[in-house]
């Protein structure tokens, strides 16, 4: 718990608790008022992922920000959808909510704590003790397919290719996270691509219905070949959709494809860790993140 003063010398008390499905409307609107693409179904698939890992922020017993965790393999947490009411920044309730989760995922002897930050967000991280890994993109722009046929080994994600995906994803991402997977997957099946060679999972590609637009990511692939062949069979199935995603910086093959199918960087965000980075990963390998909040 924590108090701010006003200039007025009014005490403010601030508490954080566990959320609730009940929370869910209060956590939109604040998404929904930071201009953020994640859905309802994100809301609850983050309770879903860590229900004892979500948080909301109260000012004087009102609900005024949010936070969210996600823990995977027992070694990674990450910290994810970091809202304050706009009326209430710069107040303290944003650094409660973070020094919040850094203890719990701490309690849960987590010893890599990661999150994606935005410019704004990043000078609160740094004092308590986030330092930077790497930039993220963000590009944005229509779906806008070259070709209606398949690249050669590419073709409709199904649930039995998920244990190779997750196996693929897990020597990339850096750690296993086939409930995040799956959970994607199954929410807009007509967005999600594998490819193969040789019988070989060599890249994936999962993308999902946000607020305003379709998400891509994960996707990862081998080569900028394959990644290219599963983005084309995505930019087909979205056609005229309005998409996203967020590369990471160690992946210099990701620009120029994007750009070549005519998506433009929108905003740029920097990945950041607190504690040993014992699950770097192949970043150079993920076209497409997870999510800020998911990573």
């Amino acid at each position: 718990m924590a108090k701010t003063t006003s200039a007025t010398q009014r005490v403010a008390v601030i508490s954080v608790r566990t959320m609730t499905p009940a929370d869910v409307p209060l956590a939109d609107d604040l998404r929904r008022l930071a201009g953020w693409n994640q859905s309802r179904r994100d809301w609850l698939g983050y309770l879903e992922f860590d229900p004892h890992g979500c948080f909301v922020a109260e000012v004087d017993g009102v609900a005024q920000g949010t936070a969210t965790t996600i823990r995977y393999d027992g070694r990674v947490g990450w910290i994810g959808m970091v809202l304050v009411h706009p009326e209430q920044r710069r107040r303290g309730v944003g650094t409660a909510l973070l020094q919040h989760a850094i203890s719990w995922l701490q309690g849960q002897r987590i010893a890599a704590i990661k999150l994606d930050a935005t410019p704004m967000g990043r000078p609160v991280y740094l004092p308590l003790g986030f330092r930077d890994e790497y930039a993220v993109t963000r590009y944005v722009g229509k779906a806008q397919a070259r070709t209606g046929e398949m690249a050669a080994g590419v073709s409709a994600l199904r649930p039995t290719d998920l244990p190779e995906v997750a196996e693929l994803d897990a020597s990339w991402f850096g750690v296993a996270r086939p409930r995040v997977l799956t959970s994607l997957s199954e929410r807009d099946p007509e967005y999600g691509f594998v490819a193969r060679h040789n019988a070989r999972v060599v890249g994936y590609l999962i993308a999902r219905v946000g607020a305003d637009r379709l998400q891509i990511g994960p996707w990862g692939a081998e080569t900028p070949a394959i990644a290219e062949g599963l983005l084309q069979a995505f930019l087909h199935q979205a056609q005229g959709r309005q998409v996203l995603l967020d590369v990471p910086g160690p992946n210099n093959a990701g620009p120029s494809l994007l750009s070549r199918h005519g998506l433009s960087i929108q905003r740029g965000y920097t990945r950041m860790v607190l504690g040993e980075n014992i699950c770097p990963g192949q970043p150079e390998k993920i076209f497409g993140t997870s999510a800020a909040e998911k990573g």
